[in-house]
């Protein structure tokens, strides 16, 4: 339609669970996120950090995917997301992050926040220590979702 902007993906951060949740597991409430991403309403945002916790995860004995399953898993994954624009420097080790950013308990979930915040993407997690950072990080400009209110963000943009 002339003169109308397009409408811009959401620029999304997943954690591990949701990962599994959207690409092992297939499961019908996950629809919505399939979707977003197939008709690029949304853009699932990846880094280094982001890509080896994955790799780890998938071998887990719990989730029973052979290693054929794993590849195959950690291949869509890389088809369905895009690396995420970071500044130099970058590194588990060195997020890059405020002096005054809020940490998370579990520092194995920290490199997620600051991807949502460098990135200016909305972090959806399954993790309690990281939901329970919303409001300070909100301070900084992240928006933090649970699973649910990440599904009912995308049921609203279609």
């Amino acid at each position: 339609m002339p003169g109308v902007a397009p409408t811009l993906p959401t620029l999304l951060v997943l954690d591990t669970n949701i990962v599994i949740d959207w690409l092992v597991f297939n499961d019908e409430f996950m629809k919505p996120l399939r979707d977003a991403v197939a008709d690029r309403r949304a853009t699932v945002l990846t880094s280094t950090p982001a890509t080896g916790e994955l790799q780890r995860v998938l071998a887990y004995p719990e989730l029973k995917l052979d290693a054929v399953r794993q590849a195959a898993v950690f291949d869509r994954y890389l088809l369905q997301t895009s690396p995420a624009s970071l500044p130099d420097g970058f590194s588990l080790a060195n997020l890059l992050l405020p002096p005054t950013f809020p940490r998370c308990r579990d520092p194995d979930d920290q490199h997620f926040l600051a991807l949502a915040w460098h990135s200016r993407a909305m972090l959806a997690s399954r993790d309690k220590a990281v939901l329970k950072l919303r409001k300070r990080a909100a301070r900084f400009g992240v928006a933090i979702v649970d699973v649910q209110q990440l599904i009912g963000r995308l049921q609203h943009r279609e």
